[in-house]
C-alpha cells in the first residue's frame, strides 16, 4: 500500500533544518487569541449533507451540521490545503512541522488574521484547541493523534486518519475533508486542478518519459537520505510526471526497515547518479561536503538540482494544493531532461 512514513530520511530531517523553516524538533508553543469572530466560511456548504458520520481507526464521528468553527491538526497540511481548496476558512491550524508561518504554497489562499497557524511541533495542548470553540477538529494527518485523540472528541467532533498515520492519498484526503464539510460535489473539480498541474509537466516535458530520478536530503555528516521505494507518495507523485525512480538506490531502503527511505554514506554516493538528481541540504557545509566527494563529480556534471527544505518536504507529503508549487520549484530539473 502506497503510504508515507515519519523517518529520519526526509521529512523529520526538515525538524532540524535552520530556524524558520520547517521542523519538527523545535520546541514552540503558538500562543492562541480570542477568535469569537471568525468563522469557517462553510456558505456553500450542502446542508443536506448532514448530519453525516464517518468511520476512522478512533471509531465513528458524526457531524450533526455544516461546521462553522474549524480547527486543523497537522503533521503535514493535507486537511488544511483540502478545506482551503474547497472554500473553507479554518480558525486555526495546529502544525506540528515545528512552523507557525504561512506555507508558500497557501500564500494568498489564507490570511493569518482569520487562520491561525500554531507551532504545535512539542504537542497538541487540548486547551488551547478547546479555547478556539471549534465545531469540527480535522485531524487526518495528525502523527501522534492517537495519544490526543480522545481529549479532542471531547471537545468537538474529530476526524482521525482511516487506518494508520500516512496511508492516505492526497486524494483520499481531499474527500474526507469534502464529506466532512459538506461538499463532496466540489471534490472532484478540486482533485483535478491538482491533476492538471501534473498532466501539464508531463505534457511539457515528454523527455522526462522513462528518464531515472532519485530524490535524497543531507542533514547529517557522512549521510544521505534517499528516496528507495516506488510506495512512497513523493516517489509515485514524480512517477505520475513519467519519471522512473533509479533501481540504483533500491538497496538502500535495507538500511531503514519498513521505511521508503534508506542511508547512503560517502562510499555509495555514486548509487545517486540518474537522469535527474534531486537534492537538499540543511546546511552549506553539508553540501560542499557532499559535493567534494571524488563520486559526486559525475553526479554534479549532470542534471544536478539542489533544492531548499521546504520543496523537499512539500514533495515528501504531496497535497492537493503543493503540488503544483513544488512541480514548479523542480521545473528546472524537467527543463534539462531534453
Amino acid at each position: 500500500m502506497s503510504r508515507r512514513v515519519r523517518l529520519p530520511g526526509l521529512r523529520s530531517l526538515v525538524a532540524v533544518s535552520v530556524a524558520g523553516v520547517l521542523g519538527l524538533g523545535l520546541v514552540a508553543c503558538g500562543n492562541v487569541q480570542d477568535s469569537s469572530t471568525q468563522t469557517a466560511s462553510s456558505a456553500s456548504a450542502d446542508a443536506s449533507a448532514f448530519p453525516v458520520s464517518i468511520t476512522h481507526k478512533f471509531g465513528t464521528t458524526k457531524i450533526e451540521k455544516a461546521p462553522q468553527r474549524v480547527v486543523v491538526i497537522g503533521t503535514s497540511s493535507d486537511d488544511l490545503d483540502a478545506a482551503v481548496a474547497l472554500g473553507v476558512t479554518p480558525v486555526a491550524y495546529f502544525s506540528k512541522d515545528g512552523s507557525a508561518s504561512v506555507p508558500p504554497w497557501l500564500q494568498g489562499k489564507i490570511d493569518p488574521a482569520k487562520t491561525q497557524i500554531i507551532d504545535a511541533a512539542s504537542g497538541v495542548n487540548a486547551e488551547q484547541v478547546g479555547a478556539l470553540t471549534p465545531d469540527l477538529i480535522l485531524a487526518t494527518a495528525d502523527y501522534g493523534l492517537e495519544q490526543e485523540y480522545e481529549n479532542l472528541a471531547k471537545i468537538a467532533p474529530t476526524i482521525g486518519y482511516a487506518t494508520e498515520w500516512g496511508a492516505q492519498t492526497w486524494q483520499e484526503h481531499v474527500d474526507v475533508v469534502a464529506q466532512a464539510l459538506g461538499k463532496t460535489g466540489e471534490a472532484a473539480a478540486v482533485k483535478a486542478s491538482a491533476q492538471a498541474a501534473i498532466d501539464q509537466v508531463k505534457a511539457q516535458h515528454p523527455a522526462a518519459a522513462g528518464k531515472t530520478f532519485t530524490a535524497s536530503v543531507g542533514n547529517t555528516a557522512g549521510k544521505m537520505f534517499t528516496l528507495a521505494s516506488e510506495k512512497d507518495f513523493a516517489v509515485q507523485l514524480l512517477q505520475s510526471t513519467g519519471l522512473k525512480l533509479s533501481p540504483a538506490v533500491a538497496d538502500a531502503s535495507k538500511n531503514e526497515s519498513g521505511s521508503p527511505t534508506g542511508t547512503l554514506t560517502p562510499e555509495q554516493y555514486d548509487k545517486l547518479a540518474a537522469d535527474l538528481v534531486i537534492v537538499a541540504f540543511t546546511s552549506p557545509d553539508l553540501q560542499q561536503a557532499f559535493e567534494s566527494n571524488q563520486l559526486v563529480s559525475g553526479i554534479k556534471a549532470g542534471n544536478y538540482l539542489v533544492t531548499d527544505m521546504q520543496t523537499i518536504s512539500a514533495l515528501r507529503y504531496p497535497t492537493v494544493l503543493d503540488i503544483p508549487w513544488v512541480l514548479e520549484k523542480l521545473k528546472p530539473g524537467f527543463a534539462k531532461l531534453g
